[in-house]
């Protein structure tokens, strides 16, 4: 690859966030909950003293998931705030109660997602959605 075509680092490490997708922690009562949110197939899983509670696949801007733990009903809030910096907030809530409030972004400081990102963004969604509807399509009416 020329110098002129390379990666630069800050590209580098917008992919592997978007692939590995954010973690968010809080302590309660005793309890480490951990959030997962992936960038990659919008599954959102969360984690109680290490064991799976709760999952489930959302693409909206905000979601939330709901357990309950030694009689105290938590709710973990997932909010996109900025698409082009790829910028999520996670609130974990007790009794609604805000307990922790985090955010991370795939954009480091004020930059944003390039225009080259976005583009290979869109082609793969339109590439995942095109062979997406033809399998539901032969599914269901055949080839």
């Amino acid at each position: 690859m020329s110098p002129s075509k390379s990666i630069d680092s800050k590209s580098v490490s917008m992919m592997n966030a978007l692939r590995q997708g954010f973690w968010f922690y809080c302590h309660h009562n005793g309890h480490h909950i951990a959030a997962h949110a992936s960038g990659v197939s919008g599954r959102e899983t969360i984690y109680v003293d290490d064991t799976k509670v709760s999952t489930k696949v959302s693409w909206r801007f905000i979601s939330s998931q709901e357990f309950s733990i030694d009689g105290v009903q938590y709710r973990v809030e997932f909010h996109v705030t900025s698409i082009w910096q790829g910028r999520i907030v996670c609130r974990f809530y007790a009794d609604d109660v805000l307990i922790e409030e985090t955010e991370n972004a795939m954009a480091v400081g004020s930059s944003k997602l390039s225009w080259k990102t976005f583009v290979i963004f869109f082609l793969a969604g339109a590439v995942f959605g095109y062979v997406f509807a033809k399998a539901i399509i032969e599914l269901f009416i055949g080839a």
